[in-house]
């Protein structure tokens, strides 16, 4: 028996299709035998077609969908493997041993890959704050992205000759399929990582919010969409347009599964519903409009009186006794029409929820009514659709920034404010956030801070291309010459600064952060190509020269799909080095010369997986024999050591 050699790639993203697809329809799938004598699980597709019958679509009928130049490339990145790892930095990193929030450098798609193995459906929430493509910020040039030329040929704009057939002006189409092709792709692989009742928010302009909403719709689904959130971000207007001052973004929201995810909002505050009948406890929310749009101005179906019988104490839009009747209209304080609430019909329709009371307005009193607000079971005031609160101003978000930094070192940042809000509406107080659009940390800075307040246990995973900050502006002024450079420092200080505002919560909040950077595998090339290794390359050594083993473990939680927050510790055990992860899920051996000793306190720790380097072993006859041990030691069967026991 061969021992097993670690995969040391990102997983194939038609891998966890397949098997989503093998768990609700396995009579589907057939098992074959590869090449190396290992079964695998392939699809049918007759079996598959016999599922489902007519709903099979045929190759020339026609078809709804959204579709631009460079899609299926974008399609086949998103699902190709690659051969990458995540290097720890320590030295960058706060309280390393126990932190377990994660701030990731590299490109988003590669690291979203390598992430798929580990975290898997345990992504409670996705934020995001994508380039808007606004022509000055694009800076994920894919690989996938097609060149003029090519584009010009698949969309037929060149006659036989090689002649553009027809103008395309700053090149348009172009701009805008490399936008979709950018998103696309991350967010196919983006959801794979949302909890079945995860959610994902991602802010956007009017540059790209329509093809962004067809975008989502087919990758989380038309019926999983939540809503589009406008954002009041710049009260003053945006002087820039030519012909209107827009004040708003938006904020797009998708479920995973709608079904399954928590009304969006806040808990209410118990002491505000002060009154109790037999119904339960209820407040009193009075029917009349009050504030900006409260006028009548032409609102016939909201302007109507209201009939109260003061004997019966009933509430009519018609007439009770027209003798005794008490009639109310919805005058404001001013003596000017105003509004209800409520449509005439909501009132016949619901008239034990309200009542009327005598009230006192300046110096008379007068009649008004009110509804009664009941405390719902789950407690929840829905956020709503509209986010005008002063707190979302952008204005909000730089002056946050000139209180950590003394400048501005990071354009457009989001205010803390509406990413807690956010985090807040999903009322888990576990939630693991994810936020690959990382930019200035915003995201880490309001998990940090909302646990303060609440003291919840969030946890968070930014990601963020060391983009280079560009050459005189304020954050190269300062020091920072990437944005990486200015998120790390970010986090440094609101964590600091969140434990001196509230230094009760010193002890128990998680101010830290583990860096990690996307690299080249740990291994030499010819790892990868057995077949064309020669007998002198039998006695290389497979790990890269510049790798240590920090990295060798990172590297292989990440392909063995351990989560890349757990604590960690190191032993000694016979002059051998151990690193443990997380009290067993993983214990590796990277030093030479394995002794019985040692193979026992692994056995001690009853690990779930155990890797080795293949310098470990001095012959091939004890790499075999450590299957034997395990089996021995652990009470492994001879598949559970196979599966369990990996080597580099």
């Amino acid at each position: 028996m061969e021992l097993k050699k670690q995969a040391m790639t990102s997983a194939s993203h038609s891998d966890f299709t397949l098997e989503a697809l093998r768990q609700i329809a396995p009579s589907a799938f057939t098992e074959v035998r590869g090449e190396d004598g290992s079964l695998r699980h392939k699809v049918d597709f007759d079996a598959l077609r016999e599922l489902l019958g007519d709903d099979i679509l045929d190759t020339d009928e026609e078809r709804f969908g959204f579709h631009w130049v460079g899609k299926q490339a974008a399609k086949r990145a998103a699902a190709e493997p690659i051969r990458k790892t995540l290097r720890p930095i320590p030295e960058d990193s706060v309280d390393w041993d126990t932190t377990e929030n994660l701030y990731i450098e590299g490109d988003n798609l590669e690291v979203l890959k390598l992430l798929q193995r580990a975290y898997l459906g345990k992504v409670k929430m996705i934020y995001i704050d994508p380039p808007y493509n606004t022509g000055k910020d694009f800076v994920y040039a894919d690989d996938f992205a097609m060149s003029q030329a090519e584009e010009d040929e698949v969309m037929g704009n060149l006659d036989e000759e090689g002649n553009r057939l027809r103008s395309n002006p700053k090149t348009h189409q172009r701009y805008h399929s490399n936008w979709c092709s950018m998103i696309y792709s991350r967010l196919l692989v983006a959801r794979t990582l949302l909890s079945n009742d995860g959610v994902i928010f991602i802010s956007i302009d009017d540059n790209e919010v329509h093809h962004l909403r067809k975008i989502c719709d087919e990758v989380f689904g038309e019926s999983n969409f939540v809503e589009q959130f406008a954002i009041r971000t710049n009260p003053r207007g945006n002087q820039a347009k030519k012909i209107t001052a827009s004040e708003h973004e938006y904020i797009l929201a998708y479920a995973k599964s709608i079904t399954l995810i928590p009304t969006l909002g806040s808990g209410r505050d118990l002491a505000l519903f002060n009154r109790v009948d037999s119904q339960g406890r209820y407040r009193e929310i009075g029917l009349r409009k009050r504030g900006a749009g409260s006028l009548r101005i032409d609102a016939p179906n909201q302007y109507y009186p209201i009939y109260y019988s003061e004997s019966t104490e009933d509430i009519s839009t018609s007439h009770i006794d027209p003798v005794t009747d008490i009639i109310i209209l919805p005058m404001l304080a001013n003596g000017e029409d105003g509004r209800w609430r409520w449509a005439k019909e909501s009132v016949e329709q619901r008239k034990k929820e309200l009542l009327v009371r005598k009230v006192r307005r300046g110096s008379e009193y007068e009649y008004d009514v009110f509804q009664k607000d009941y405390y719902t079971d789950d407690g929840v005031a829905k956020i709503k659709s509209l986010l005008t609160e002063k707190e979302v101003n952008f204005e909000n978000a730089t002056e946050e920034q000139r209180r950590l930094f003394d400048s501005k070192v990071f354009d457009y940042p989001k205010p803390v404010y509406t990413i807690k809000k956010l985090i807040d509406s999903l009322r888990d107080t576990q939630a693991l956030i994810l936020d690959f659009f990382s930019g200035s940390a915003t995201t880490a800075h309001a998990v940090m801070q909302l646990n303060a307040e609440d003291g919840g246990k969030r946890k968070y995973i930014c990601v963020q291309l060391p983009e280079a900050t560009p050459e005189g502006s304020e954050a190269r002024k300062a020091g920072y010459e990437t944005i990486c450079a200015i998120g790390k420092e970010r986090i440094r200080r609101a964590g600091k600064k969140i434990v001196e505002d509230k230094p009760e919560v010193a002890a128990t909040l998680d101010t830290g952060f583990r860096v990690l950077r996307v690299d080249s595998s740990n291994m030499e090339d010819i790892y990868y190509a057995p077949a064309t290794t020669t007998q002198e390359d039998l006695f290389s050594e497979s790990v890269k020269g510049d790798r240590t083993e920090l990295d060798l473990l990172f590297g292989c939680m990440v392909d063995w799909g351990v989560e890349l927050s757990y604590p960690l510790r190191s032993e000694a055990v016979g002059g051998k080095r151990l690193h443990i992860v997380n009290d067993g899920a993983l214990v590796a051996c990277f030093d030479e010369g394995i002794t019985p000793e040692v193979l026992r306190h692994i056995a001690e720790l009853h690990p779930l997986r155990v890797i080795f380097r293949e310098t470990c072993f001095s012959t091939d006859a004890d790499k075999l024999n450590i299957y034997e041990q395990f089996k021995q030691l652990c009470g492994w069967s001879d598949d559970e050591a196979y599966q369990r026991i990996h080597v580099l």
